[in-house]
């Protein structure tokens, strides 16, 4: 998190019970680490039923592109009403931990999906002929296999150190790690 989650309280004093109990949802959020750019709680103890109050909690945490409210209220201070608060205030801190992780379960699969098979630069390291293969390095350090069955274009064309666009494939062949498609730029220059 980039700012710590700021707690405030209206028209209602905290027990150090109810610190705690924010404290520890405030640390179940460290999962979201990266996700989260600021948070604020707010509890207000505004409304009175008789001798109770009904508590409102507010749980926001903001992320980038979006900010997560979670609500609930509570009765507070009977002990019927403890559990009620409690059980109120972990609903709240819920809500919103679950709109920040349904907003990057939806972005994640998506972007994974643009990057994973993205043809990337690299050059011919080495190109046998006679059984019509070679080997191309990466600029990430990977050597990548590739026959002329995934090359587009001339085999015959291709020289030790042309570069290419290649596209890493999922699977890995018995010489490592593989091109499932292959593309000629030209020599390097």
């Amino acid at each position: 998190m980039d700012a710590p989650i700021e707690v405030s309280f209206r028209h209602f004093e905290p027990s150090d019970r109810i610190r705690a109990k924010i404290d520890e949802l405030v640390g179940q959020l460290d999962k979201f680490d990266r996700e989260i750019i600021s948070g604020r709680v707010i509890i207000d103890g505004k409304n009175k039923i008789g001798h109770k109050s009904v508590v409102s909690i507010h749980v926001e945490l903001s992320y980038p592109g979006g900010l997560a409210v979670g609500k609930r209220s509570g009765e507070f201070p009977s002990p019927i009403g403890q559990q009620t608060f409690d059980t109120a205030l972990t609903e709240a801190f819920r809500t919103a931990a679950a709109q920040v992780e349904t907003h990057f379960e939806k972005r994640a699969p998506q972007d994974v999906k643009q990057l994973a098979h993205q043809p990337e630069h690299g050059r011919i390291a080495r190109l046998d002929k006679d059984v019509r293969n070679g080997f191309i390095e990466m600029h990430d350090g990977v050597t990548l296999f590739f026959s002329e069955a995934v090359l587009k274009g001339k085999f015959d064309s291709l020289a030790e150190g042309d570069e290419v666009l290649a596209i890493a494939s999922d699977e890995e062949g018995p010489y490592g790690p593989q091109a499932s498609a292959v593309k000629a730029i030209g020599p390097l220059g």
